[in-house]
Order: structure tokens, then C-alpha cells, then sequence
């Protein structure tokens, strides 16, 4: 092939497309990925820095730069909202490398240029003006047709050769050979064709070969405009309807020549390149076959694949070794029992995440800083198969451990380790004390947020500098911990217990200095056990009685749905956000309400709205389409599957679901069952009493309100709960100025919803738009309302000051929540902040009574040697089964009313509301 000129000459600039050429870097090695020996998937790095020394060798730039796109939304994002939106989600073992070449290459002295608000093709633009401006020829990077359009005299595509390796020049006469048309035509080529991976809309219908027959016949766009009327037949209706698109594309997908960053061609220059800094960089991510081409500045071929995963990386500082003998098990636990210290941090390796099935594969024991031991139970076939402990021996040994009440047992997610070995045959009630790091973790900073801030891995690298292995790089897909030999398996579990037992040497330190001890060993700690009893226990599913409500739910559905198709007037997908805006907005004209990104809202509080201010019947019907949709999809189908082969479904108790202290639960989550509406009690209805059982609910009265008394010592909101009276009808008469006899079901429903609204920090706008009442009236009723309670408004505005002093709110047991924005100038952000803060202390404080009740509850049954079992805790309520009979069951509901209304001695009483019956539908 023939070059219009020579652009690989000592003056030539080479500017990298680095993203682009970092995604097919990935994707090259994607079903086999490169990994160092932390398990951490290096392909990216190693391909492109090995790409770039190929590439340094053969063609001896003299000068280089690497453009990287914007940190932030460009200029074409602006211009339009779904531009590049139909993407697929970067990997984050892609998204994580990248950092790390941008590290690689400032080590190596080749200049990172990025501008934000602009993409690295405008960059690369910019500098290929630039270099046409000096006369310096210019060498484009790039795997990507875009920049073909860049091509000229001077300036050349150097694409990756998927055929030979290496790389493909392409001048003038390549790209016209290649794409039949001349490169300055790519534009409007890309216009006409649009591109689905970055959301350009092009013209509906024209493809490739249309394009290049329009841009042949009338040389341009703007040539092909100018003729549209003579376009013949369906290709020309295509044409003459896309005009607006094809442009809006053209004006989309067009470089920017002027990126205003600096271009300094003498900080291009490889005379400053730094091999050795380089190499140690690439040495730090493992990359050490590239590392050594770069330090050793060798011009020979560039390393093979199969010489970069012999990858040697530094070995991790921690001294772990695998335990395959009794007596070496044994001595270690001899070692720990005898200690002065007593504490051993363990963790558990399963073959599944269910952990009433989950096999114990093994199991790790730390008591020393950076070392660690291993205990395989479980191996795959091959050298090491025979080198397991046998299983009746590694439950003995954990026994010991678990019945030694001076000892204490480190754990990170503690409550998945105990349920692992009780299924296994250890003790379902240990006897020694157990920490969790993860809980410690939490009560430190409870409003921690990204992706699991109080996962091991995380804590380790932000706490101890310490960068864990992943499960994912060490366990191929579809494969479990089961399936590792053991030279991969002990170093990942080992290390797993060591980190642990790390964390726990620095958060019992921070829990003291924090005031946080009572509340993490008396509460927290003594909680976490009980919790791991109440999962392994579950609660009995009716099947068949869910069975025939979800055909029910589907036959209500369809009904609904006929009727919101009569009523648009035409069938439509109604879980379609755009559809629907469709049908109420522009077909049917309502008033919208919110706007999002993608035009105006459909949600909930939207569909409410419209079916209060309009006789529209439709928002009321989609409303009631989506919740029979959201309880048949959620619960009727998706119970049934989450059941045991007793029937038994087992929620998890999220310790550390929420900033106030709430329990929270998932899979099932229970906490979501609505709890006013019928549906919400069919299916709470399935959750049954076994033969020969009662369920047992204890609810507490208004825990919230009573906490506001409490705390605000407010005598009238005190009075009405010292005194029994309804405390909503006594708010009612103090504000309108009645008799208690005088108050209507409409001033209860008012003094009620401010009643809670004031924990919320409900203002008036809030309260207008729940009552149904103008905002000057809203005011007035909640003026009267402090007027009322001026002990509640006082203790309001006490907290906001205190948190604004502190920083922090914290509730009756010390339970800390830091408020960082309650300072802030912003006053959207202060206000939200001002909510927290007097929320916290009320919610979080009905969260620690709760919590307390379990405990004490629990604790009275086994005294007792009580047959009833807690099952449940949903927000205020708890759920207990116990045998039928008459004498037990009023002996368990008299326990269980005194420890829960003793949990906590308040200035008004704790009152709690108990009922028995044969499922959980049947209460309240």
C-alpha cells in the first residue's frame, strides 16, 4: 500500500487514543485474563504497555502523548442527554486498571493530556491541528473509524492488525481502499450511518451501503440534501425524514479542533522517558514481564502471552500456611485456650452462600498479626486430596473454642460464619464471646457509603493499606471455593483471617475512644448470635394458600390492564416510563409534574398527584396495576422459591443496613410487606404456625411518640401516655381548643399525621400536600401544634444546635451518627441535615429498645427453659412461636410483655400490644 507521505520521521508526533486502545487491551484476553497474585485481572495493563514498548521499539518516536477522555459529562452530553446512554456498564476490573496505566505512563514521562467537558478524539484533533500548523507529521492511535476522518497528507491512523499483531498504518489511499470514500467524507458517513454503541441517531434505515452510494453520487451531506427531492423511492422518503437527525448527528460527532489545553511539543519528546520508573510502577501491579522489557530498554520482540502469566509479583507479607494434620490443629488451639489473650479472629470457606446447605470446605484461625493457618476440610481430587482434617475432627476442635467462655472469637460478618458451623454440627449457641469487625466497623461510621464500605476487602485496603484477593479472581465462574486446590485455596482463606484479626486490633481501640463499648459488647454482640438462631430457625410458608393468591393477584391484573388499555384507547407497555408519558402528557393532556432526564415523571407520588387534582381515572388505575404487579412479583411467585424442603423460609437480618441502628432484612425482605392494605395481609397471612403452634406477635404501642415524650419531656404529650388516653385525639383537643369528646375522625387524622411529621421534620409544603390542605393552613396547624408542645419544639431546636456543635446526634444507648452536612451553606443540604438530626435520636433509639427487648426476651425464654422460639423482627414487632397450650401460651405472652415493656426505663411507660393466632396475617 502506498503512503501520500512518510509520517514516521524523527519529528512525528504519536498521540495515543488510550481508552480505546485500554478497552481492546481488555477485551484481547477477556475469556483468559491476565492476573498478578492477588487475583486482580491485569490484561489491560500488561497488553498495553507491552503494545506501547513494541511500538517505542520499532518506530523510535521522537515525540508522544496519551489523550484520555473527560472525568466528566462533555459537551456533547449537554447537547444531548442520551448520548453514549445505550452503553454497557464499564467492567470494574477494566474501570480499575485504568488508573493504574494512566499511573504506569506519568512514571514513564509520556504526558497525560485531558481536558474535562471533552472526549480524547477532540484532543487528538486538537493536536493534529497543531502539528499541521508546525509541519510535524502526525500518528493517530486508534482503533476507532472516528478519527479516520483526521487523516490526511500529514497526518496518519495507526490501527492495531488483528491478522499479523503490531500495528497497521493507514494514509490517505488506505482509508479510501478500506472504506471506499476519502477520509475528509467519514463525517458525514457516520452522520448518515449513526452509531448504536455511542446512541448517535444517524438516519433511520440507512445502512452501509447506502451511505457510501449517496456519498459517491453527491460527494456530501449537504450534496445529498440539495438533491433529496430527486432521491427515488423509500431510500429517499428515509433521506428526506432523517434530514434533522442527520445533521443533529453531524453537529454531535464532530471533532473539536480547539480543546484549550496546553501543547508543549518538547514535554512530548521521548528523550524524557523514565523506563526504570516505569518499570518499578508496572513491577507494583505485577506486570513483571512487561517491567522487565522496559527496565532492561530491550528493542527485541515483545514478551508472549504465555511469558506474561508467568508473572512473578512481590508475595504477599503475610506468613500462611495450610494445617492438614490433627495434631497440628490441635497444638493451635492448645495454643490459643492457653494464651493470656485469648482472642482468635476465624473465618469460613463454604461451597454456597445458603448457609442452612452450605458445606464447611474450611476454615481459617488468626491470633497473630500477619500470620495465619488453614484448615482444609474439603479439597478437589488430585496431589492434595488426602491432605484434608476430617470433618468430626475440625467440629471437636471448633467446639473447644466455641464453649470456652474467657475466649474471645474475631469475626467479619460473624453471623454467615456461626450459621455455617451450627448447619455443620459446632454449637448454634457459642459460649464465648464473639466480635464482628464488620458490626465495629459500622457503629464507627454508620453513614459509610460506596460499594460494601464494611466488606473485608474494602476496610482492609482503606484501614491497614492492605489490598486483599477477591473471591471472583480465585473461583472461576460456576465453580465454588470446593473446587480450589489447596495451593490457591490457603492463602485466600488465611488472609481473610488475618485481615481480620487486624481490623479488630484498631476498631477496639476507636470503640472505646468513641464511648461505643456498652453499645457494641452488651448490645450489638449479644444481638448478633440470637440473630443467627432467628435465621437458622426461619418461619413456616404456606405454599398453596401463596400459590392461589398470586392467581388471584394475575387474574385482578388482567382485569386492570383491560381497563387502562380501554381507557388509553390502545394497548401500550405500561411499565414503559416513556409509553406512559406518552399516553397521560401528550395524548391525554394532564399536567405533569417533576421532569427527569428522561422527560416527566411517571412515578408514585406523580400518579397520586394527577388521580387527587383530575377526574383522570387512569393514574388510579396504573397505581393500582403497579402495586397488584409489585406484591404478585415480589412476594406470591418469589416466597414460595426462597423456601426450604420444610417449608421454611429464612430472612437475613441486615446488622448494618441502616445509619439509625433499624434491623433491616433481605431475601426475603420482610420489612417491605405493606402493612395497611389488604394485600399486604394475604400475604403476611402465609406466613403460618406449624401443627401443634401458635404465632405469637408483640408490637410496641407508638414506640416513636413515646420516645418524643421521653426525650422532650414535654408534661401534655408526657400526661397522655402516663394516663393511657389516646394521644392523637389529645392533640386534637389541645390544638382546635375541643373536648376530647368533640374531636372528629378528620382532627385525629391531622394531630396524627403531625404527631409523626414533627420526627420528620415535616414542614408545611410536606404537610399540605398529605392533608390535602393549602400551606398557609399547613403552617398555622403546625404553629399550633409547638404552641401546644413547647417542650417538643424546644427539644427540636436543642438537638439541631447540639448537632451542629458535636457534629454528631446520638441516641438513648450512645449510638453515634455523624452529620456532616449540618453546617453546611447550602440550605437544602442544611435543612436535610437539621431532619436527620432529630430523627436520629428517636428512630435510633426505637431501634436500641427493640434490640434490648430481643436480648432480654431471648435470654428469659432459655431460663426458663421456655419452648417458644422468636422467629421475627419487623421494625417494632416481633414474632415468636410457641406451643399451643393454653397454660405456656399465657405464661410466654406475660414473659414476653414484661422484659419488652422493661426494656428501658423511661419518663412515660412502654406499652406493648400482644396477639396469638394461627399466621401472621391475623394480627393488628
Amino acid at each position: 500500500m502506498s503512503q501520500t507521505i512518510n509520517t514516521h520521521t524523527k519529528d512525528a508526533v504519536y498521540i495515543l487514543d488510550s481508552y480505546g486502545l485500554i478497552y481492546r487491551a481488555y477485551f484481547a484476553l477477556f475469556s483468559h485474563p491476565l492476573t498478578n497474585s492477588r487475583g486482580q485481572n491485569i490484561s489491560a495493563l500488561v497488553i498495553f504497555f507491552r503494545n506501547l514498548k513494541a511500538l517505542l521499539s520499532k518506530y523510535k518516536p521522537g515525540y508522544i502523548a496519551a489523550a484520555f477522555d473527560s472525568r466528566t459529562p462533555t459537551f456533547r452530553h449537554q447537547m444531548y442527554s442520551e448520548y453514549k446512554a445505550t452503553r454497557d456498564k464499564t467492567p470494574q476490573d477494566l474501570h480499575d486498571q485504568v488508573p493504574w496505566i494512566e499511573e504506569v505512563l506519568n512514571c514513564l514521562k509520556i504526558p497525560v493530556l485531558r481536558k474535562d467537558g471533552f472526549e480524547a478524539d477532540d484532543i487528538i484533533a486538537t493536536v493534529a491541528k497543531a502539528c499541521q500548523s508546525q509541519g510535524r507529521p502526525c500518528n493517530i492511535l486508534s482503533g476507532d473509524k472516528d478519527l479516520l476522518q483526521l487523516v490526511s497528507p500529514t497526518c496518519s491512523a495507526m490501527q492495531p492488525d488483528k491478522a499479523n499483531g503490531g500495528w497497521e498504518t493507514e494514509g490517505i489511499a488506505e482509508v479510501i481502499e478500506k472504506w471506499g470514500i476519502e477520509p475528509e467524507k467519514i463525517l458525514d458517513y457516520l452522520s448518515l450511518l449513526g452509531d448504536t454503541a455511542d446512541n448517535v441517531p444517524g438516519v433511520k434505515g440507512v445502512g452501509e451501503k447506502t451511505a457510501l452510494k449517496l456519498l459517491k453520487e453527491y460527494g456530501s451531506l449537504d450534496g445529498i440534501y440539495e438533491k433529496a427531492l430527486e432521491i427515488k423511492g423509500a431510500i429517499g422518503n428515509k433521506i428526506r425524514e432523517g434530514k434533522d437527525s442527520a445533521y443533529f448527528s453531524k453537529k454531535l460527532i464532530s471533532l473539536c479542533y480547539d480543546v484549550p489545553i496546553e501543547i508543549d511539543f518538547e514535554a512530548f519528546s521521548t528523550a524524557n522517558l523514565d523506563f526504570a520508573a516505569a518499570a518499578s510502577c508496572l513491577e507494583k501491579y505485577g506486570a513483571s514481564a512487561v517491567a522487565k522489557s522496559y527496565s532492561s530498554e530491550s528493542s527485541g520482540p515483545a514478551p508472549t502471552v504465555e511469558e506474561q502469566r508467568e508473572i512473578e509479583v512481590e508475595k504477599n507479607a503475610g506468613d500462611y500456611s495450610p494445617c492438614t494434620k490433627e495434631e497440628s490443629l490441635c497444638s493451635f488451639i492448645d495454643s490459643v485456650l492457653s494464651s493470656q489473650q485469648k482472642e482468635v479472629a476465624l473465618d469460613t470457606e463454604t461451597d454456597s452462600l445458603n448457609t442452612n446447605e452450605a458445606a464447611l470446605v474450611g476454615f481459617s484461625l488468626c491470633c497473630q498479626s500477619g500470620k495465619a493457618i488453614y484448615v482444609p476440610l474439603i479439597l478437589p481430587g488430585g496431589m492434595f486430596a488426602e491432605e484434608t482434617i476430617a470433618k468430626e475432627v475440625a467440629v471437636r476442635e471448633i467446639n473447644r473454642l466455641l464453649s470456652c467462655p474467657d475466649l474471645t472469637l474475631v469475626t467479619h460478618n460473624g453471623k454467615f460464619d456461626l450459621e455455617v458451623l451450627a448447619s455443620n454440627g459446632c454449637l448454634s449457641k457459642p459460649l464465648c464471646k464473639i466480635v464482628d469487625t464488620m458490626v465495629a466497623a459500622w457503629l464507627l461510621n454508620p453513614d459509610a457509603v460506596g460499594k460494601s464500605p464494611y466488606g473485608l476487602e474494602f476496610l482492609s485496603e482503606k484501614i491497614l493499606g492492605l489490598k486483599g484477593t477477591e473471591f471472583s479472581d480465585i473461583v472461576p465462574k460456576g465453580k465454588t471455593f470446593a473446587d480450589l486446590p489447596l495451593e490457591t485455596a490457603y492463602p485466600y482463606g488465611a488472609e481473610d483471617a488475618d485481615f481480620t484479626w487486624q481490623l479488630w486490633q484498631h476498631f477496639k481501640g476507636q470503640l472505646e475512644k468513641n464511648g461505643l463499648n456498652d453499645l457494641f459488647y452488651t448490645m450489638e454482640m449479644k444481638l448478633l448470635p440470637l440473630l443467627a438462631q432467628m435465621e437458622e430457625e426461619g418461619i413456616h410458608l404456606d405454599k398453596e394458600a401463596l400459590a392461589s393468591y398470586s392467581t388471584d393477584l394475575a387474574k385482578q391484573i388482567d382485569e386492570v390492564e383491560k381497563k387502562i388499555y380501554k381507557e388509553a384507547g390502545s394497548e401500550f407497555n405500561i411499565a414503559s416510563p416513556k409509553q406512559l408519558q406518552d399516553i397521560l402528557f401528550t395524548k391525554r393532556h394532564l399536567v405533569p409534574g417533576k421532569k427527569t432526564r428522561t422527560g416527566y415523571s411517571t412515578d408514585t407520588d406523580v400518579l397520586k398527584e394527577l388521580s387527587e387534582r383530575t377526574t383522570d381515572p387512569l393514574p388510579s388505575l396504573i397505581l393500582d396495576y403497579r402495586a397488584m404487579t409489585k406484591i404478585r412479583n415480589t412476594y406470591a411467585e418469589t416466597l414460595p422459591l426462597l423456601a426450604d424442603n420444610k417449608s421454611r423460609v429464612h430472612t437475613s437480618f441486615i446488622q448494618t443496613g441502616t445509619a439509625t441502628g433499624r434491623l433491616s432484612s433481605r431475601d426475603p425482605n420482610l420489612q417491605n410487606i405493606p402493612v395497611r392494605s389488604e394485600d399486604g395481609r394475604k400475604i403476611r397471612s402465609a406466613f403460618t404456625a406449624e401443627e401443634g403452634t401458635l404465632l405469637i406477635s408483640a408490637d410496641y404501642s407508638q414506640i416513636e411518640l413515646v420516645i418524643l415524650a421521653h426525650l422532650s419531656k414535654d408534661e401534655k404529650l408526657c400526661s397522655a401516655f402516663i394516663n393511657g388516653i389516646d394521644v392523637h385525639k389529645s392533640t386534637a383537643a389541645l390544638i382546635y381548643g375541643v373536648s376530647p369528646d368533640a374531636v372528629t375522625a378528620d382532627m385525629r387524622r391531622f394531630a396524627k399525621t403531625v404527631n409523626f411529621g414533627v420526627m420528620y421534620g415535616m414542614g408545611a409544603f410536606s404537610l399540605s400536600k398529605d392533608l390535602g390542605i393549602s400551606r398557609t393552613e399547613a403552617k398555622k396547624f403546625i404553629d399550633q401544634y409547638f404552641e401546644t408542645y413547647a417542650q417538643v419544639k424546644e427539644f427540636i431546636d436543642a438537638t439541631i444546635k447540639s448537632a451542629s456543635e458535636k457534629g454528631y446526634t446520638q441516641t438513648i444507648m450512645g449510638r453515634r451518627r455523624y452529620i456532616e452536612k449540618i453546617n453546611s451553606s447550602n440550605k437544602i443540604e442544611k435543612q436535610g441535615a437539621e431532619r436527620i438530626a432529630i430523627n436520629t435520636p428517636i428512630q435510633g433509639s426505637a431501634a436500641d429498645i427493640v434490640k434490648k427487648a430481643m436480648i432480654d426476651v431471648s435470654s428469659e425464654l432459655e431460663r426458663v427453659k421456655s419452648p417458644a422460639k422468636m422467629l421475627l423482627q419487623v421494625h417494632d414487632e416481633l414474632i415468636f412461636s410457641c406451643p399451643s397450650d393454653e397454660n405456656i401460651l399465657k405464661e410466654t405472652q406475660a414473659l414476653i410483655r414484661e422484659k419488652m415493656e422493661g426494656a428501658f426505663t423511661l419518663n412515660v411507660p412502654l406499652r406493648v400490644s400482644i396477639e396469638s393466632g394461627a399466621n401472621w396475617g391475623l394480627f393488628h
